[in-house]
């Protein structure tokens, strides 16, 4: 027992850590009727909710869109597409859906006037509740309402609306209606797509899908044709202000040649730029020599123009061909006189003349000389007049280049202002020829793949499918619900859980008897409760090994709440050990006493509490039960300190005396969880049997129940789990291990 009570201690406070999966199991088909009954229930209003729905079919078309679209002209400029771009299939997509062709759809078919687009003016639940409203003839059932509610201190009178308010709204929720029956799915990897919509009649949703189609390529090309018409509206106006322009900048061109007395330019920019250059060479070569002159000129002064022989000795001079010459004819001369000296004497003829001849050569020296001196000078002057001629010349062609550089910068930009405005003319003429050729080129973007043919059998809902989801899911959220309900309550609902949750024995299980009302006194001798009483032999058998050999007569039997079978699992015990005793059951529940009424004993019928006040005698207060071995021994009456008797040692004596007359001696008590009375008679009693029902108290109750009858130190011979449905694998399971026979 100590060692019971230890384990009980710690598994109070353990937590479960293995996940054992029958035991989920267990609980589902604890609650399958539950669970089947809910799926039922909820499957078949949903096929009352199908059955009032009425079926919609789908007709799909299919397109097949063109990205790269044949044209007469590349203008792709003037329509702003990039049809190359996977965004243009993507945009084709959003326009089919567009509001605008919706309503172009539904004005051509005039859906509003169609029995499926005829919206109430009150929804269906509300014109179903007004239908059973009593009301005059042509009387609106609102009005009866207002009046029955006028008295509250709220005005109920519908705020006006006019007439344009109504088709504005009326036109939005047809739109809506129409955009949520239509479908645009594209085609992956492809450039089709399927145009779908859903209707009541099969023949409207084909005609709806085609004329989608039908619409959607003439708004294209409806749209292509309005381009093309503005960009030639706009192309012919800026035409005009660009031929303006070109024809005042043409006339100003002209105006600026007149000015300038100008043909057309010929180069002449160019002649004189190249004039100038050569001039400027030739004003440097000037410059050059007139510098080198005036040098040669100076230094002939300053050697002086009568010093004849340093002149001779100036290179400049003596290297000029005429005084060379005449340097070669005094040397000619000096030679002869040299000659002729060494043949004659000075006054010789010939020397004389010799002489005279050297005389004049030098003499002609001299006067080549000077006549070089003043060629110098005059040289020099005129290389002076030469630069200076130059300097003018370039000078004046300078200015001339000028000019004309100014001249021709200005026509130029004339010039090319008339170009540009020529091209920028000829371009947008182009343009306006190639769209006006475009406008007349209706080749459409898209073509008709697939047309929509009248569905022959309803597209939702799917109403099979719904049936066999709803019921699934039903059924799924009951079994979910079980568990979470099953966790939350946290019950034994399961012989192995007494063992594992509760660490204490298992003495038997017993199956759930079809009977609201407390089962009557000879519910254990009938024919249709044969597994219930062999349930109780088995739980017999077992608490007579507990105690084969110490000797144990007394036990009490208890539960932790009320409503647990405890004082009927307390009869039928004692009926089923007095097939093989002699047996007395005391009713010790002096507080809720139950068993003089199960065994149909009138009230006044004294019992354990007319014995213990000494009111009467022990064979005045035991009761056989009729066709039984079974003494009885009923609470009496009732007292207002019923637990003072019990703890008194009058009882302890009674047990004590009552051990010589009987074998076995049953004691049924008050739930621990309630009072303490079990508490007291389970410390005069050999052991307690402990009764659970099946999905009743919490364990965490039971466990503290248990703990407490631990901590008097209580012997619990074990558990019976009460109340099991016959159709729990637990009672099954357990049914066949013990062989117990066959439920009933």
């Amino acid at each position: 027992m100590s060692n019971m009570a230890i384990q009980m201690e710690k598994d109070s406070f353990a937590t479960e850590r293995d996940v054992d999966l029958t035991q989920y199991f267990r609980v589902l088909w604890r609650f399958k009727g539950r669970i089947i009954l809910f799926a039922m229930f909820v499957t078949a209003i949903a096929v009352a909710v199908l059955l009032n729905i009425e079926p919609m079919y789908k007709a799909k078309s299919r397109l097949l869109i063109e990205s790269e679209q044949a044209k007469a002209v590349s203008i792709e400029d003037v329509y702003g597409l990039d049809s190359s771009r996977q965004e243009y299939l993507q945009t084709q997509f959003e326009i089919i859906k567009s509001r605008q062709l919706a309503e172009r759809v539904m004005e051509r078919l005039e859906l509003v006037r169609h029995p499926e687009f005829i919206l109430p003016e009150r929804p269906a639940w509300q014109e179903k509740i007004l239908s059973y409203i009593p009301t005059a003839p042509n009387q609106d059932p609102m009005e009866v309402v207002r009046d029955w509610f006028a008295w509250l201190p709220i005005d109920l009178t519908p705020d006006p609306v006019n007439e344009a308010q109504k088709l504005a709204t009326r036109k939005v929720l047809l739109l809506n209606e129409f955009s949520q029956r239509l479908s645009v799915s594209p085609v992956p990897q492809t450039q089709l797509v399927d145009i779908g919509f859903f209707a009541h009649s099969p023949q409207l949703a084909a005609l709806v899908s085609n004329t989608m189609g039908e619409i959607y390529i003439e708004n294209h090309l409806e749209a292509k044709l309005a381009v093309t018409r503005k960009a030639s509206e706009w192309l012919s106006s800026r035409l005009d202000e660009l031929l303006v322009g070109l024809r005042n900048s043409e006339e100003k061109l002209q105006a600026f040649r007149e000015k300038e007395g100008l043909l057309e330019l010929d180069g002449s920019v160019g002649t004189a730029s190249k004039e100038i250059n050569e001039l400027t060479e030739q004003l440097a070569i000037a410059r050059q020599k007139r510098e080198e002159a005036r040098s040669l000129l100076n230094l002939v002064r300053q050697k002086g123009v009568n010093d004849i022989d340093s002149l001779e000795g100036l290179a400049e001079i003596s290297g000029h061909p005429l005084i060379e010459q005449v340097k070669q004819a005094e040397v000619t001369a000096s030679a002869n006189v040299a000659e002729l000296s060494r043949r004659y004497g000075p006054k010789h003829s010939k020397m004389i003349a010799a002489k005279a001849q050297l005389t004049e050569v030098r003499s002609n020296m001299r006067t080549q000389v000077r006549q070089l001196v003043r060629g110098i000078e005059q040289e020099y002057q005129a290389l002076v007049s030469a630069a200076a001629a130059l300097e003018r010349r370039l000078g004046g062609i300078k200015s001339q280049y000028q000019e004309q550089s100014r001249v021709e910068v200005e026509y130029r930009e004339l010039q090319r202002e008339v170009e540009s405005n020529r091209r920028i003319y000829e371009t947008f003429l182009n343009r306006m020829k190639e769209t006006g050729a475009v406008a007349d080129f209706d080749a459409a973007h898209a073509r008709f793949t697939d047309r929509a043919e009248p569905p022959l059998y309803p597209s939702k809902p799917k109403k099979k499918m719904i049936v066999v989801m709803v019921a699934f899911m039903s059924g799924l959220f009951a079994c979910a619900f079980a568990l979470i309900y099953n966790t939350l309550t946290d019950t034994i609902t399961a012989g192995d859980q007494v063992e594992s949750k509760l660490s204490a024995k298992l003495l038997g299980v017993i199956p759930e008897q079809k009977t609201r009302k407390r089962l009557k006194a000879d519910h254990f001798f009938s024919k249709d409760a044969h597994s219930f009483s062999e349930a109780w032999r088995t739980v017999r058998t077992g608490y007579l090994l507990t105690h084969v050999e110490d000797g144990s007569k007394t036990l009490c039997v208890t539960s932790t709440v009320p409503g647990e079978g405890k004082t009927t699992s307390s009869y039928n015990l004692s009926l089923a050990l007095s097939q093989l005793e002699r047996v007395l059951l005391i009713e010790a529940d002096l507080r809720k006493p139950v068993v003089g009424e199960m065994l149909g004993l009138p009230n006044y019928q004294p019992g354990l509490s007319n014995l213990l006040s000494g009111t009467h005698k022990l064979n005045d207060c035991i009761y056989t039960v009729p066709d039984t071995e079974l003494d009885v021994m009923v609470a009496g009456t009732r007292v207002s300190t019923p637990l003072e008797l019990i703890a008194s040692q009058g009882f302890n004596n009674l047990l004590e005396k009552l051990k010589g007359h009987y074998d076995r001696i049953l004691v049924d008590t008050a739930p621990v969880d309630v009072v303490s009375d079990a508490l007291v008679i389970s410390r005069r009693v050999d052991s307690v049997v402990y009764v659970v029902k099946c999905g009743k108290a919490r364990r965490e109750l039971i466990s503290k129940s248990l703990g407490r009858l631990f901590s008097v130190h209580a012997r619990v011979d074990g558990v019976v789990l009460n109340g099991v449905p016959k159709d729990l694998a637990t009672y099954k399971r357990y049914q066949s291990y013990y062989g117990t026979g066959t439920a009933s």
